[in-house]
């Protein structure tokens, strides 16, 4: 990235600028960039247009939650390590606390709430994941090939799940991809110059595959639970292709499943984290009030958050220098088309099973995916609004 021309933004600029969009970014990934383009190219005007369509680009293609990615890629831009921090700081903090303070309600005070409350958020997560991959669909589908390895994916995750089958079929599909898109817009390559790339970027790198390597190795020869929640939470940011929504199915997979978290628990707070600004992967703070390890609750969901976005860190600092060149390389972008395409089937097989076999019981929870499907389909409800409408209305019709 060049850097002449680059306006002077200071460490609280930074922090100050991330704090309020996390405080009103609504409406998931995509709806965040547009909310980072408005604040940093159209009103500050901190970054030209080609500059952030740059951050975006990279984002978009690596692993994690990629609207979190561009508000680092943009403190990284202007102060570093320290301006990558304070924009995440800035940005995952409100909707962290919120998260956090809502799983303390729930722990505390269960009893208290309405189990129609509880139904009501787990509709609108049926509704919310059956939105996100028609959208993925309409993005990211654009040939037989795609559909191939999508019903492919789901068919076997929901046959045999597993997230050992959940990343397989990622680097099978991946793999896939290098080969059924061969022939297809090929470019020409440039030879990638190493040598200009700083030490720092070559050690995020390598922390990312080492971590990603050996932390399994040290959980199981300590057999600690601190380990085990830090080796879960980093593998899970490692492998998230495809936006924020793809979290839950992996989550899913490691908590719920294992038995770890209650299933009505889990899916209450990720429709909960559908009502409140902020990227999706501070779910991990909210789950983290749940798991056991010896230490404060409040804590540990720090330290869940700082784990499922430690990956996202790492990769940024150590791509964005040589992002560039790393388009231009075919075999790369072949690998992610197919590994986009087994994404979306990887979210069809989490929508069939635990959500619509735990949110379909009754002809209540029917009625209630119904008026989700309405709101969120038919009226231009914000989706907060709609999950707020949703909780009363689930109270509303146990009464």
């Amino acid at each position: 990235m060049k850097n002449i021309g680059r306006k002077k933004v200071s460490n609280m600029d930074i922090l100050y600028s991330f704090f309020l969009l996390g405080l009103t970014s609504f409406g998931g990934p995509v709806a965040h960039i547009g909310y980072f383009r408005n604040v940093f190219v159209k009103q500050k005007k901190w970054l030209d247009e080609k500059t952030y369509i740059d951050f975006v680009s990279l984002c978009n293609f690596l692993p994690g939650p990629s609207s979190s990615q561009v508000g680092m890629s943009i403190g990284y831009y202007f102060k570093g390590f320290k301006g990558a921090v304070l924009a995440w700081i800035g940005f995952t903090a409100p909707s962290a606390l919120i998260l956090i303070a809502f799983a303390y309600t729930i722990l505390n005070f269960e009893n208290s709430i309405s189990y129609g409350i509880i139904q009501g958020l787990k509709a609108i997560v049926v509704v919310i994941v059956f939105q996100a991959i028609l959208g993925m669909k309409k993005n990211l589908l654009k040939d037989y090939y795609g559909y191939f390895l999508t019903i492919i994916t789901s068919i076997l995750l929901i046959l045999f799940p597993s997230s050992l089958n959940q990343f397989l079929c990622l680097i099978m599909s991946g793999i896939f991809g290098v080969i059924f898109y061969k022939d297809q817009n090929e470019i020409k390559e440039k030879k990638i110059n190493l040598s200009k790339i700083n030490f720092l970027n070559y050690s995020a790198l390598i922390l990312f595959f080492s971590l990603l390597i050996f932390l399994p190795v040290i959980e199981d020869f300590f057999d600690s639970d601190l380990l085990k929640i830090a080796n879960s939470f980093y593998r899970i940011g490692s492998l998230v292709f495809g936006g924020g929504h793809v979290v839950l199915p992996l989550l899913q997979e490691e908590f719920v499943t294992s038995g770890i978290i209650k299933e009505h628990v889990f899916l209450a707070g990720y429709g909960a984290s559908q009502a409140i600004p902020g990227p999706l992967f501070t779910f991990s703070s909210y789950l983290g009030m749940f798991l056991k390890s010896g230490i404060n609750k409040i804590l540990l969901s720090i330290f869940c958050l700082f784990f499922i976005f430690l990956p996202s860190f790492l990769l940024v600092i150590g791509t964005l220098p040589f992002w560039q060149k790393l388009r231009e390389v075919n075999l790369f972008s072949r690998f992610l088309k197919g590994v986009n395409a087994s994404v979306i089937g990887l979210l069809v097989a989490v929508l069939y099973d635990p959500i619509i076999l735990s949110s379909l019981k009754n002809l209540n929870d029917v009625t209630l995916v119904i008026l989700a499907f309405i709101i969120l389909f038919f009226t231009k409800t914000p989706q907060w609004l709609a999950v707020l409408i949703l909780s009363v209305s689930g109270w509303a019709i146990t009464l």
